[in-house]
């Protein structure tokens, strides 16, 4: 597991440490406090082996421009000479470093050109308790207005940490994989129960021809795809949890489209599923109700798991843009509810 995350000159974090994660981890504070930033920095971390990550993070904020400019919008006040660092501990140790470079002056040494140069792109140095690698990523735009994509990866690493990031904008699809997974370890049951949050009448769910169906009470089963956006992102969250086995899971504004009534056993479906699959959880939300299940949730099943299974961290930004974090174990966090005052 990931125990420390560090991020230095990345989108609008200069410095942030968070020390004392768990199994399952919720963010909260204000808007644009960095709470997407610090997701995308663990994802970065997660994946740090594929160049493609950076544009990818943008894709997902639907952004997808890939100009030499936009370039500049992963680096702290768009400064590329202020290199992006990340660091995580825990079961090991990585170190992602990611900087900016233009290859004008080596394309156009000795020479004198009127043509503007178009070669440009990320270079991420990365190591890891094994060694230090690299891998880079270029755009070309230099023979004509269409961007020519190029990755260079290092072929002495392979990831083997699996991370998927589900954005506050994804498809609320089910991973194919993980309903496989779920099948494969008897788990039908579980899944049940999950479906029963939003639709009582849920049972049976079965998985054919890559598509979950699901008995809610009609002559035959329903596809899940044709039920609500609710019942969808539940789905959602557990496939991933189980396609993600022994990973990463980042979840941002995860409570978006639930009512408060269900922040509860959501959060006790999800926690179990991290349980189960020995995944970790990195979330994000601004709803208190959201916040107040997870603490429900949390501490009703601490007692048969680690002491570590859960935290909250809220989340401030300070002057000079230093991501500061508070934490808030299970019981701490239900003394901040009650006084009403911390997690506002």
């Amino acid at each position: 597991m990931i125990d420390s995350v560090e991020i230095k000159n990345f989108r609008g974090i200069h410095h942030g440490r968070i020390d004392g994660l768990s199994r399952v981890n919720l963010f909260f504070g204000k808007n644009n406090c960095g709470k997407s930033s610090l997701l995308e920095a663990l994802f970065l971390a997660c994946g740090q082996s594929n160049p493609l990550l950076p544009a990818t993070i943008n894709v997902m904020r639907a952004y997808n421009r890939l100009t030499e400019t936009d370039m500049l919008y992963f680096f702290y006040q768009m400064d590329a000479a202020r290199g992006i660092e990340i660091l995580t501990r825990g079961n090991q140790e990585r170190h992602l470093s990611i900087s900016a470079f233009n290859e004008a002056a080596e394309m156009y040494a000795g020479s004198i050109s009127t043509e503007i140069a178009h070669r440009y792109g990320l270079r991420m140095k990365f190591s890891t308790n094994d060694g230090e690698y690299s891998s880079e990523v270029l755009y070309d735009v230099s023979k004509s207005n269409h961007v020519e994509q190029k990755a260079q990866l290092d072929g002495r690493y392979t990831e083997k940490l699996k991370c998927v990031y589900l954005s506050p904008r994804y498809d609320s699809n089910a991973s194919a994989e993980g309903l496989q997974n779920i099948y494969l370890n008897k788990d039908e049951a579980f899944l049940a129960d999950a479906l029963k949050i939003l639709e009582p009448n849920a049972k049976d769910p079965v998985f054919m021809d890559n598509v979950m169906l699901v008995d809610v009470g009609l002559s035959q089963r329903i596809p899940i795809n044709l039920m609500g956006d609710g019942i969808r992102k539940i789905v959602s969250f557990l496939t991933s949890i189980y396609a993600c086995r022994g990973g990463v899971v980042l979840m941002d504004e995860l409570s978006n489209g639930f009512h408060y009534s269900v922040m509860k056993p959501m959060w006790d479906i999800v926690i179990r599923a991290a349980i189960r699959n020995d995944v970790q959880i990195f979330a994000t939300t601004h709803d208190e109700d959201s916040i107040k299940g997870f603490q429900e949730a949390a501490q009703a099943l601490k007692e048969e798991n680690s002491q570590n299974l859960a935290s909250a961290f809220k989340l401030q930004r300070i002057a000079g843009d230093e991501l500061k974090s508070y934490r808030f174990s299970i019981d701490q966090l239900g003394n901040a509810i009650e006084q009403e005052t911390e997690v506002r």
